[in-house]
């Protein structure tokens, strides 16, 4: 009686993260670590969509809990708590039993708090939720109409808090049939909060392509890759805008010339969806191919060295760790996801030169890879073919191998002493990683729970735990950016049933390798798909890998690319903190120049 009577004073408090922290405390309550399922129901937030499931965290601890714990949850409901509380705890008991009853509490109590509480951010998890249970009971009090007046009513209260919340509530409101000339108002009042000179471009596109599919729900237009309707050109343009802002502001930065390029590419995709800018898409060509000729940095980088074996390694780790000294957590996070890939013009070259070795034979030897028991698993065609041409196949595998060579020697001394120096002088709190994941386009609207899992359980040291989460994640994440580039990625079978195509096929596909660098998409294909690579993909997926594999360079690897492939979507977030690096590199380096001249 006194625990339920401790807890339910608690929970009379309304805001979640007051409430939260006194249960979080509470220790004596079934743990998971310094959690208790109780906490992680009062402080579910992770909801964006009606569509998105909550409690995941609470969910995993209710397995494991035993009866007087489950008991415990729902004499609470006995008691005088918030009406927010309440509608929680009833809708975990609705996600994990199926109970109807308390699916109906849910929707009955989310009503009265969304009916009393003014503030966007306290209701945005109760208005996904309230849609969401009222549709999935087909609720005899909640018809569309009240829906849409709810929706409206927190459309109203929002106070240009979070951008990303209410571009989610925008795309919920279009779904659930709102009016379409409100929305249309609104979503361009939202839009216009931007300036033109704003660098924004990745959510200024996602309001943009709300926008593009309101008018043509208005007008009854077909969404067409390429538009002529004054309406829909000029959101385009608008997205163009964004883009180019978004390059001027880096561009005074000159090691970020690939960046610009990128950029340029977007941008240039955008416009061949627009007739008669065909003037615009040559002045844009002509800036990639100045800045690829002149693609010198004027500020020194770290200068990886050649890979040997004999290389001692010892000096450039040590300018490593002193350079790591003038960064505070959020610059660390953005230099480690900064790491070059491996360089795919210089690979190719290299192997090109070992395929004309050894008088010429070279490329007669085909490449073997071996298990970890020494049993054949792959086996390359020889590079030369008989009448001296080069089998396009054999390179590929050489290719791959190679890349993967070096991504080990990355690993081994740039990436380990890096995460080592991290974990050693930061601690990654929650909040860093769910910053990095909530504003990343590479991760899927859906799947950033598991994403914020993976990457929080790399930084803690368990890889094991991590690549099981992340690796199948990143195989839809691969195949999101593909649809994004105009792909199809099901292909269609004999029997009339549509099947994913595999990550390989889609990363052969010709607009994804449009959109994407081919260093990115070389990496990608050697870390999860090439046998002579890392495969991690197919290795994962069959169990191939014991528990010490993932104790090593090629499974950290893995992990960092992963990581590396979320920070560098984050738009506006990487683009201030690669600024900031960059500065503090610039002035490092300028200090270290004027020394050596006192010094000589």
């Amino acid at each position: 009686m006194v625990l339920v009577n401790e807890i339910s004073k608690i929970l009379t408090e309304k805001d979640y993260n007051i409430a939260a922290r006194e249960l979080e405390e509470t220790t004596f309550l079934g743990c998971s670590g310094k959690e208790n399922f109780f906490r992680d129901i009062i402080l579910e937030r992770w909801v964006n969509r009606p569509e998105d499931i909550p409690f995941s965290f609470a969910r995993d601890m209710w397995k494991s809990s035993d009866s007087d714990e489950k008991k415990l949850l729902r004499e609470i409901l006995n008691y005088p708590i918030a009406n927010i509380n309440k509608a929680k705890i009833n809708d975990f008991l609705w996600v994990v039993e199926n109970d109807i009853e308390a699916a109906k509490q849910a929707e009955k109590f989310y009503r009265i708090h969304l009916e009393s509480q003014i503030e966007f951010n306290y209701n945005f998890m109760a208005i996904n939720r309230f849609i969401s249970i009222s549709k999935s009971i087909n609720s005899k009090v909640t018809n569309d109409s009240i829906r849409s007046k709810f929706i409206i009513m927190v459309l109203s209260q929002y106070k240009n808090e979070d951008h990303s919340k209410i571009l989610y509530l925008i795309q919920t409101a279009k779904k659930e049939s709102v009016d379409v000339d409100y929305l249309l108002q609104y979503t361009e009042k939202i839009l216009n909060t931007y300036d033109d000179k704003s660098y924004d471009y990745q959510i200024i596109g996602e309001f943009c392509d709300v926008l593009e599919e309101l008018y043509c729900k208005k007008f009854k237009w077909n969404r067409a890759k390429k538009v002529s309707q004054p309406e829909l050109v000029k959101i385009r343009k608008r997205k163009v805008m964004a883009i180019m802002m978004a390059e001027a502001y880096i561009h005074s930065q000159p090691r970020n010339f690939m960046r610009s390029i990128k950029f340029f590419k977007d941008a240039i995709n955008i416009l061949k969806t627009i007739e008669g800018t065909e003037d615009e898409r040559k002045i844009l060509f002509k800036r990639i191919d100045e800045l690829e000729k002149n693609s010198a940095s004027s500020i020194p980088r770290l200068t990886l060295p050649r890979l040997t074996s004999q290389h001692d390694c010892s000096q450039i780790v040590n300018q490593l760790l002193e350079q790591l000294e003038i960064f505070d957590k959020e610059e660390i996070l953005y230099f480690f996801s900064s790491i070059p890939l491996p360089k795919s013009k210089q690979i190719k070259q290299s192997v090109k030169s070992k395929t004309n070795n050894f008088l010429g034979f070279g490329g007669v030897f085909p490449i073997g890879i071996l298990d970890k028991d020494g049993k054949s698993i792959a086996k390359s065609k020889p590079i030369k073919k008989p009448n001296d041409e080069i089998d396009s196949g054999a390179f590929q595998d050489a290719l791959e191998h190679s890349t993967a060579e070096h991504m080990i020697y990355y690993s081994q001394i740039i990436i380990g002493n890096i995460l080592n120096y991290i974990r050693s002088k930061f601690e990654i709190k929650e909040e860093d990683i769910q910053d990095i994941v909530e504003n990343s386009a590479f991760v899927p609207k859906d799947r950033k729970e598991a994403y914020f899992k993976g990457l929080m359980a790399g930084f803690s040291g368990d890889l094991l735990t991590a690549l099981y989460i992340l690796i199948p994640q990143v195989e839809n994440s691969i195949r999101e950016l593909a649809v994004l580039c105009d792909e199809i990625v099901y292909n269609l079978n004999e029997d009339g049933i549509e099947e994913l195509k595999t990550m390989n096929s889609v990363l052969e596909l010709k607009g994804v390798k449009e959109c994407l660098d081919e260093e990115f998409l070389v990496a990608t294909k050697t870390v999860f798909c090439s046998k002579f690579g890392f495969n991690m993909r197919n290795d994962i997926a069959h169990g191939l890998i014991d528990d010490e594999q993932f104790d090593s360079y090629k499974a950290l690897y893995t992990w960092w690319f992963i990581f590396k492939m979320c920070y560098m979507f984050c738009g506006q977030n990487r683009i201030d903190n690669q600024i900031k690096v960059d500065e503090k590199l610039g002035e490092l380096y300028s200090s270290n120049k004027v020394d050596d001249t006192r010094t000589g």
